[in-house]
């Protein structure tokens, strides 16, 4: 008797139900923590290491109600060049002198861009971890101080979407 009653009940839950409604249950739900501070306007606030070109910053989040992998795609507003003859990196080598027993560095010559790039500020996908979580970087160059960066992430295939706006301080 109570399996039917089960029965009953599920069945007048679906007939009661809209399309609506059982895909607003299906829909993930994103939430996005950009572990900087925000001020009263709602924009969160980064400050730009002036010693370095780029300041690397994590931004994390969640996406609960996903079963499958989900991705994540991410986009920000603002972009650099980086041109041909610029350098990429510096190699510095260390190792211990046998003969010495010294630690010894060794300067090689720098890595240099070989063509003219644009390069964007954000990691463009992520995946949703086993724990929901999500995580993407961003690295905006100091020249860029003063600027708002825009980030969106969506779950394109659940057209999901939420924004960030962070002033480069």
């Amino acid at each position: 008797m109570a399996k039917y009653f089960r029965l009953l009940i599920v069945v007048l839950l679906f007939t009661s139900c809209t399309r609506d409604d059982i895909l607003h249950l299906l829909t993930p739900r994103l939430e996005l923590n950009p572990r900087l501070s925000m001020d009263s306007n709602g924009y969160y606030h980064l400050k730009l290491d002036s010693t370095r070109n780029q300041t690397i910053h994590r931004i994390s989040g969640y996406v609960y109600d996903t079963e499958e992998p989900t991705k994540v795609s991410w986009d920000s507003n603002l972009y650099w060049w980086l041109l041909k003859g610029d350098t990429v990196t510096n190699i510095t080598k260390t190792y211990l002198n046998e003969f010495t027993g010294e630690l010894t560095y060794v300067n090689l010559p720098p890595l240099l861009n070989w063509q003219d790039a644009i390069v964007p500020t954000i990691n463009s996908a992520s995946y949703v971890s086993d724990n929901d979580e999500i995580n993407t970087v961003i690295a905006p160059i100091y020249s860029m101080r003063n600027d708002t960066l825009v980030v969106t992430a969506t779950i394109n295939e659940w057209n999901v979407t939420q924004t960030l706006n962070i002033v480069l301080e």
